[in-house]
Parts: structure tokens; C-alpha cells; sequence
């Protein structure tokens, strides 16, 4: 037996199994690949559909001193209702808002990109530029200018601004599952890390909208409760 394989070659496999193996990972991943690709220039399209190469100039006018002064007031009834454990209702009007977007720290991220045009039965309006990327291999950002319709929502840490429904100001529709999207995500709310409102919180019992305002409406505290 050992003769008769002297000079013979070794024994080896044909590779047929390990090629078809890698055939099939190259052909799985060059499908992935592709479909990744199809699918970021599908977004892409879309996106661009509704989207636009600049955002809009949502910059609030510097509030006058009286309507910082009552915008302030409002915020100091807040406090005032939290440390003396009482039940009080305070109205905050798009006036009151958007003088609190340009000048309170704890509004700070809705700057720049955020202005209040009404609240109404419809929800509270803002006008916003939002940006969004480009597409899966496409670097940089198109601009959703739009009015976005929310609706306040009491959070155990924060208050939140739940998206109702985006209209797009080159007058495009949107994508239902793009508005899902956004009422999903928590894009919109107070900083939870903010002192102020962390120490205030607990006293606030309802934020709603009634006619042309926000209200915040606080209750005491049973004793010993946080």
C-alpha cells in the first residue's frame, strides 16, 4: 500500500464547497450592499421631496421688556405655587412662549429653529427648521421647514411635545410613517436635568391647551409626598 502511493500527488479537495461558500456570502453581501444603496437613494428622493437646501429663518424679535417681565411672572407663579404647596392655573400665551424660547436657559434647544405661530383648537403651531441627513451615502443635511402641530404631554420628568402633524412649507405632503416617526421619538421636551423644572415638576399636575393658550395647572402636595 505504502509503494503504491510513493509519487503520487497528495490528496486534496476539489475547493467546490469553499467556493460556493464565499460565492455565496460575496453574492449575499454585494445584495446588501445594493439594497442599502437603493434603499438611501430612495430616501434620499424622498426626502429631497419635501425638504429644501436651506432652513428658514425662524429667529423669534428680541421680546420687549414687559414681555419678559410677563412672560417671567408666569414662570415665577409656577415656582411660587410649588414652594407654597397650593392648586393655581397659569395660561401661557404663543407671545409667552416664544419670549421664554429666546431668553430661558431651560427652552435653550428650541432656539434658533423653533417659533411659535398660534395655539388654536388645532394644537400648538410652530413654525421649525429641522434638519435632516441627506440620505444612507450621502453626507450633509436638507432642511424640513415646516409647521409642526403638537399637543403638550406631562412626563414624570419632563414636559413633552407630542407631533400631531407636520405641513411642509413648499406646500409637499408627507409620508404617514415619517409623522409616526416623529410622534415616536421624544424630539421635543423640557431638559429633565434642569434644576428648575426638576424641582418643580412634582407640583404640576396638568399641561394642556384651552383656547389661544397653554396651561399649566399645579396641585398641592399631600405631606410627605415628593
Amino acid at each position: 500500500m505504502s509503494e503504491s502511493n510513493e509519487g503520487s500527488e497528495p490528496r486534496t479537495g476539489t475547493g467546490l464547497p469553499g467556493c460556493l461558500i464565499l460565492g455565496a456570502i460575496i453574492f449575499v453581501f454585494g445584495g446588501l450592499v445594493m439594497l442599502y444603496t437603493f434603499v438611501g437613494m430612495t430616501q434620499n428622493r424622498a426626502i429631497a421631496g419635501f425638504t429644501e437646501d436651506e432652513p428658514a429663518d425662524v429667529s423669534i424679535p428680541g421680546p420687549s421688556e414687559s414681555e419678559v417681565r410677563t412672560a417671567r411672572e408666569k414662570l415665577s407663579a409656577i415656582r411660587a405655587a410649588s414652594t407654597q404647596n397650593r392648586a393655581d392655573r397659569i395660561l401661557f400665551s404663543a407671545a409667552d412662549l416664544n419670549t421664554l424660547i429666546a431668553t430661558v436657559d431651560a427652552a435653550s434647544g428650541f432656539r434658533g429653529n423653533t417659533r411659535v405661530r398660534e395655539i388654536s383648537s388645532e394644537g400648538l403651531v410652530a413654525e421649525m427648521a429641522q434638519p435632516l441627513r441627506k440620505g444612507f451615502l450621502t453626507k450633509g443635511f436638507r432642511y424640513l421647514n415646516a409647521d409642526f402641530v403638537f399637543e403638550p404631554e406631562l412626563r414624570k420628568r419632563t414636559i413633552a411635545f407630542r407631533v400631531t402633524d407636520i405641513r411642509p412649507a413648499n406646500g409637499q405632503a408627507l409620508p404617514g410613517p415619517f409623522v409616526e416617526n416623529y410622534a415616536v421619538l421624544d424630539f421635543f421636551k423640557l431638559d429633565p436635568k434642569n434644576e428648575t423644572i426638576a424641582a418643580h415638576l412634582p407640583a404640576i399636575s396638568r399641561v394642556y391647551l384651552e383656547g389661544e393658550h397653554l396651561v399649566v395647572e399645579t396641585v398641592p402636595r399631600a405631606e410627605g409626598g415628593e
